[in-house]
């Protein structure tokens, strides 16, 4: 019976599974927030640490000294308080703003005093919104987009409009819509098939890959020079957008290497034989 009961109290003695698991997880959260906290800060370690040398360092050195020294160091302490208190209520009474020091200061931390973490942060959020090596993309552009015309063979017209941009794939989005709304003036003619709608848009490597329907491919005229119109119709008005190069085009998620007479196994590039340079 002994036996029994100091096993029984031992096993109450034993903190609980939950608790222990609690334990571990406020540890954890403590160590990661005292880890992350310290790449926001790299000098709070420092800091800690020379702070902690250096009270050491002077209690130290005030008790090694005598006594009259000790009194001596605490009354020119104070003095020199109360002069620096002096001097920083001139300064307030002389000028109340920012000095041109404390400006510069300002001005400085907003660009180099930032930490390494924060720099990390602002070049990923930076390279979402379009900004590279220190470029911001336009928030607009002004872009030729161009169209069919009666009396010009084998040429293409255009029609400047100014599109909503911040990024190379809102811009090219909004490019391929403007194309699909076809032509404002009356002598222009659409040459994408009717029905066709964007369904995606990626830019990779100055690369600008379109996924259309299917109406892209069936609605289509059996007609070898249109094929042609199509796509650099298409192609022309993409690399007018900066950093587009070349277009890439899928039909519902899958590619397509030819269009009618047109090889498209290569991203297509821009071709100026189709442009009517006025």
């Amino acid at each position: 019976m002994d036996i029994r009961n100091k096993q029984t109290k031992k096993r109450k003695k034993r903190p609980s599974p939950i608790l222990r698991s609690t334990f571990i997880i406020i540890l954890l959260a403590a160590a990661g927030f005292i880890i992350f906290y310290s790449i926001d800060n790299p000098d709070f370690v420092k800091n800690k640490f020379s702070s902690l040398f250096n009270d050491n360092e002077s209690e130290l050195m005030v008790s090694d000294l005598p006594e009259t020294d000790t009194g001596q160091l605490s009354s020119s302490v104070e003095e020199s308080i109360t002069g620096e208190d002096s001097g920083e209520n001139e300064i307030e009474s002389i000028d109340t703003g920012k000095t041109t020091t404390e400006e510069s200061i300002d001005s400085d931390q907003s660009g180099s005093g930032l930490s390494l973490w924060q720099k990390i942060k602002n070049y990923f959020i930076n390279r979402k919104n379009g900004v590279e090596d220190g470029k911001v993309y336009p928030s607009r552009l002004e872009v030729n987009f161009y169209f069919s015309v009666l009396g010009e063979e084998k040429k293409l017209v255009s029609e400047k409009r100014t599109i909503i941009a911040g990024s190379p794939d809102i811009a090219v989005k909004n490019a391929v819509q403007e194309l699909l709304k076809g032509p404002t003036q009356s002598i222009h003619y659409p040459l994408i098939p009717a029905g066709t709608k964007l369904l995606n848009v990626e830019t990779y490597e100055n690369i600008a890959e379109i996924d259309l329907s299917q109406e892209f491919l069936e609605n289509s005229l059996d007609t070898p020079i249109l094929d042609e119109y199509v796509v650099y119709s298409i192609v022309n008005t993409l690399t007018e957008i900066p950093e587009i190069e070349g277009v890439i085009f899928y039909i519902e998620g899958i590619r397509i290497k030819i269009y009618g007479n047109v090889d498209l196994s290569v991203p297509a590039i821009r071709n100026k034989e189709y442009i009517d340079e006025e």
